[in-house]
């Protein structure tokens, strides 16, 4: 109910039904209240009321949504609503463990003609991502494992391959952290 009743500053007394629903719905997972919370309000069964001036939400609505039982379930399932081009680079980040610089993003963004940053912050708007301190971050490990495996194997061996020729090229971009990680990435 915390979470919540912060989330919708809102007291706890009030938003104490929604987050009962919730909890039910979601078996406690943290992650998967945030994104039932993140889907309620795509599906306009929570939305800020002017007239009440505060979210509101329909009670029966929400316990007729059809969700998955599990977390992975759910998660792939919104990665599947999402732009092709915002999953792209989404899965291009995955490569990079739970995190990448914002810096390694424009060196990626100069080798594939893409523009990552654009997508990966439209997955900051849908709650996927999170950017702070110049990096972009996945909010749970399980959508960057989502993200992961939603590339093809072919996509996964040529994203590394790029990047390995990348770092030949220049190591200036990476801090030593990053390394670390696309190299334990590229030995999946």
């Amino acid at each position: 109910n915390e979470f919540v009743s912060a989330t919708l500053s809102l007291l706890p007394r009030i938003t104490r039904p929604l987050a009962n629903i919730l909890h039910q719905r979601s078996k406690g997972s943290p992650i998967f209240v945030k994104q039932l919370m993140v889907e309620m309000s795509r599906q306009r069964y929570l939305y800020p009321s002017l007239t009440r001036r505060r979210w509101v939400w329909e009670v029966e609505k929400i316990r007729d949504m059809k969700i998955p039982e599990s977390v992975a379930t759910f998660i792939l399932n919104s990665f599947n609503r999402l732009p092709s081009e915002v999953l792209s680079g989404l899965c291009t980040l995955s490569c990079f463990g739970a995190s990448a610089s914002i810096e390694l993003i424009e060196a990626l963004e100069a080798e594939v003609q893409q523009d990552l940053i654009k997508h990966l912050d439209e997955a900051v708007a849908e709650s996927v991502l999170d950017k702070r301190n110049n990096s972009y971050y996945f909010v749970h490990d399980k959508l960057q494992e989502a993200a992961y495996s939603a590339m093809n194997p072919e996509e996964r061996r040529h994203t590394h391959f790029r990047e390995r020729k990348r770092r030949q090229i220049s190591h200036n971009c990476l801090d030593t952290s990053q390394l670390g990680r696309a190299g334990i990435c590229c030995r999946r």
